[in-house]
């Protein structure tokens, strides 16, 4: 039985596993958003390791024929295959796809087998196919599933941050404190792995004392976790468009702004008696009014994610507002 063993860490620098226990702290939003907002200036991956393989949701991927339901992280993980790719999901952006099919490695790191793999772990031999890759991106991002801990396991072992998204319930919370105990048994074998920090989600942007609490019980963790100052909005309409749409918030935000002019443009048809019985005009259906807001959100987040992971580099200090 070989010892698992850590790839080069080196090729491992840019992935950051958003995890949290607890589902649905919009993980699967924040990965396919904070992505799509860095596409815009650096490649980026981003690889499902969810069993509900949502991701292909948030990024209108739903019919695409190359989702195999996560079975190419299986096959790259068990016979040491290439991960499939799909290309240009946006323009620098690429994906895996996860799905049922990751539920197979559940099964494998339990059995004896995964010792005789050539890294000695299921964790360790993701880790090694993930660096073949990792070195084409300037950024990777693992989503990754809330209750699936050999999953999770996997992603921080292959992981140099953690980023935890997390709303202020009990239920969050405690889904939070949950990553601490991983992150230390990661360590052992993947002692680089640091946090990014805490991001709160579904917040209501008047609610300081919130977020000041939350500061204060981030202490609970047992070492430092900083609390970054971006934060997702609660935005229930926005997040149904953005999903129903196949859109991300930007692009939402985009189409927004343009079904506003139509709108009103039928609507002043109508005024002028434009529209008859045989010639109706229609009124488009309204999206969202609060996506730019939500679109503003991710931005922000994506910009401060930079400025640490940057600052983290260079042996700085990170500093309130260097992402601006």
């Amino acid at each position: 039985m070989s010892e698992p063993e850590l790839p080069d860490a080196a090729a491992l620098s840019r992935v950051v596993a958003v995890i949290n226990g607890k589902g649905g702290v919009l993980k699967t939003s924040i990965v396919a958003n904070v992505a799509g907002c860095l596409a815009k200036s650096m490649r980026v991956l981003v690889i499902d390791l969810d069993i509900s393989g949502n991701l292909k949701m948030d990024l209108g991927m739903t019919a695409a024929a190359e989702d195999d339901a996560g079975k190419s992280v299986v096959d790259a993980v068990w016979s040491g295959a290439d991960l499939q790719i799909v290309r240009e999901v946006r323009p620098n952006l690429d994906m895996v796809f996860g799905g049922r099919a990751l539920e197979m490695l559940s099964s494998l790191a339990k059995s004896s087998m995964s010792d005789e793999l050539p890294t000695g772990s299921i964790a360790t031999e993701f880790a090694s196919r993930l660096a073949d890759v990792a070195e084409d991106y300037d950024l990777v991002l693992l989503d990754c599933p809330p209750g699936n801990g050999d999953l999770q396991d996997m992603a921080l072992t292959a992981s140099r941050w953690v980023l935890i998204p997390t709303k202020t319930d009990p239920g969050s919370w405690d889904g939070l404190l949950g990553v601490g105990p991983r992150v230390k048994r990661a360590r052992a074998i993947n002692p680089d792995l640091g946090y990014l920090g805490v991001v709160v989600t579904a917040h209501n942007p008047q609610a300081t004392r919130v977020m000041r609490n939350t500061k204060v019980r981030l202490e609970e963790v047992g070492e430092t976790v900083p609390l970054l100052q971006a934060y997702v909005r609660h935005s229930e309409s926005s997040a149904h468009d953005c999903r129903y749409r196949g859109q991300l918030a930007h692009e939402l935000a985009a189409d927004a702004d343009a079904n506003r002019v139509e709108r009103l443009e039928a609507l002043s048809a109508r005024r002028r008696g434009e529209d008859s019985v045989d010639n109706v005009i229609p009124l488009p259906v309204a999206l969202s009014g609060t996506a730019d807001s939500l679109a503003g959100d991710y931005d922000r987040l994506a910009a401060e994610i930079c400025a640490r992971i940057s600052a983290a580099e260079t042996g700085a200090t990170y500093l309130a507002g260097a992402e601006a």
